[in-house]
């Protein structure tokens, strides 16, 4: 073993012993200002100017000892004992002190923003938060991404998650898998957001791009969906052309198709399947893409039916029951059947169906 291999632990002891021992004169000094740690909030009125003076150049070692303290008041309060003002603001300081403290934003932001009981509810203060991280880690691509997922999820604005999950993708070092699966997002967020447009020109790229097999046919997939979902809007505008013409619906596609309205007859779904007539929300759709639907909203809510069973004993009394929990204790919506049809609950066995069965 080399001297200079040797010395290397020591080094490292000695730096971490006087870093414990510069800490220890921080830590009385603010518990001396706020009485003993009594009450973090006495803490916020020092300026973080203020206590940039106090730490001696040892931003980032106040900072740490701030974060901590933070970890120990928020974890020790009580859901709704919890002051979303005073995390930010704390928080807020932490960053001052150290602008690169990535974590700090990340778990400021999300818990902020999350609703209870995994939060406090409170997106702007988040949101505000990981923009603060972004200026000032303008390479990270995380802190776009955890921003993408709280527009996408919260006030479900589709379109800045995905301007958001775009930025996170663009940025310098990210694997190449990782930035299909970033950019991958982007175009699911903006074909939730009713721009498939854009989303499909992304799926292109991804397709046209990507090394991964995989990764090809996922992409090949999503196209081959937003263009069926492109057809049955042209069908449906047909189908309202021939209710203003008629006064009634037609039986079947085929039946719009005879009238002429549907130049060319009824197409193929690039997904497979047929086109099938809704009635009650007078649309046409894909069989199987509400085939799709179907199965994936009724695994949704016999989940959400057999989680609320384990944490009460037993299944939900009526459909309105497991609509409110799900709506209380997850970011989702109730699902909306995608032919206007019902999902019929049996609280017997917790268990739901389609009331309509699609080949």
């Amino acid at each position: 073993m080399s001297v200079r291999t040797a010395i290397k632990p020591l080094i490292a002891l000695v730096i971490l012993a006087a870093l414990v021992a510069v800490s220890i004169p921080f830590q009385i000094r603010i518990d001396d200002i706020r009485g003993r740690f009594r009450s973090v909030e006495g803490s916020l009125y020092i300026s973080s100017s203020s206590l940039k003076k106090l730490s001696l150049g040892y931003n980032e070692l106040l900072a740490d000892i701030y974060w901590i303290r933070a970890l120990q008041y928020f974890g020790s309060k009580k859901p709704g004992e919890q002051n979303p003002d005073l995390l930010y603001h704390y928080f807020d300081i932490i960053t001052d002190l150290d602008p690169k403290f990535v974590n700090a934003y990340r778990y400021g932001g999300t818990f902020l923003a999350e609703p209870p009981p995994f939060g406090l509810g409170e997106t702007r203060k988040g949101i505000d938060l990981l923009d603060k991280g972004r200026r000032n880690n303008p390479e990270n691509y995380k802190l776009p991404l955890e921003e993408a997922f709280i527009y996408y999820f919260y006030p479900k604005d589709y379109e800045k998650a995905a301007e958001l999950f775009r930025e996170a993708s663009e940025k310098p070092g990210i694997s190449p898998l990782r930035k299909a699966s970033i950019t991958g997002m982007a175009a699911s967020a903006h074909a939730r957001g009713g721009n498939n447009e854009l989303s499909r020109k992304i799926w292109e790229i991804i397709y046209e791009t990507s090394p991964s097999g995989g990764r090809r046919e996922f992409a090949f997939r999503n196209i081959n969906e937003i263009d069926t979902m492109a057809l049955e809007d042209k069908l449906t505008e047909s189908l309202k052309e021939y209710v203003k013409r008629y006064g009634r619906l037609p039986s079947s596609p085929e039946d719009l198709a005879r009238s002429g309205i549907v130049k060319n007859g009824i197409p193929e779904a690039p997904v497979g399947g047929k086109f099938i007539l809704a009635p009650k929300i007078e649309a046409i759709k894909s069989s199987e893409l509400s085939k799709r639907k179907i199965q994936e909203d009724i695994s949704f809510l016999n989940a959400k039916s057999a989680r609320y069973k384990k944490l009460y004993g037993d299944y939900p009394r009526s459909p309105d029951e497991l609509r409110q929990f799900i709506e209380l204790q997850t970011t989702a919506d109730f699902p909306v059947h995608p032919l206007g049809e019902e999902y019929v609950y049996d609280p017997v066995t917790g268990k739901v169906e389609s009331s309509v069965v699609v080949d």
